[in-house]
């Protein structure tokens, strides 16, 4: 019995070729799309894990100052989240690194969650302290070194913070 030499023929040749040619960009097209997936998928993977640590790290300050100060966090209203924001972000060429720009927001969450469930009038007599933990902290991330300069507080329910980043020496 004797295969037909079909790889002589011109037309069987451009098949096999298109079949060649068309799984390489096929392979290179799935690369593209399986890549694009997994950094999504990272990303909403470190966001989930930062919020739930937040949320986690918030449950137990609230609870720490909820025995402590039992009646009084009833008359007064409270610190119950952190907001920042970054002035500077251009500046600094950050503005599309958005895992350096979470990754230090939990650095100065982190930093700041002391003000979690105190009340607002207590918070005006430790805001000096406030500024000076986040001012005097060199946030690392990476191979950079941080200095946050804190531009505006804003205390209510929720505690805005302007930061204004520099790279420290």
């Amino acid at each position: 019995m004797h295969i037909p030499p079909y790889y002589k023929r011109p037309g069987w040749q451009r098949f096999l070729a298109g079949i060649a040619c068309g799984t390489i960009i096929g392979y290179f097209i799935f690369l593209y799309m399986f890549g694009s997936f997994q950094e999504r998928w990272i990303e909403e993977n470190l966001t989930l894990r930062t919020r739930y640590q937040e949320l986690n790290q918030n449950y137990k300050t609230l609870l720490e100052n909820h025995r402590a100060l039992d009646q009084q966090t009833k008359e007064g209203v409270g610190i119950k989240e952190i907001k920042i924001d970054f002035l500077n972000l251009e500046q600094l060429r950050m503005e599309n690194d958005r895992l350096m720009i979470h990754q230090l927001e939990e650095a100065i969450t982190l930093e700041a969650g002391q003000a979690i469930g105190k009340k607002v009038q207590d918070m005006d007599e430790s805001i000096d302290f406030l500024i000076a933990t986040i001012e005097n902290k060199t946030f690392r991330i990476d191979d950079f070194q941080f200095q946050a300069e804190i531009s505006r507080i804003i205390i209510s329910e929720t505690l805005y913070l302007s930061i204004e980043l520099s790279i420290a020496n």
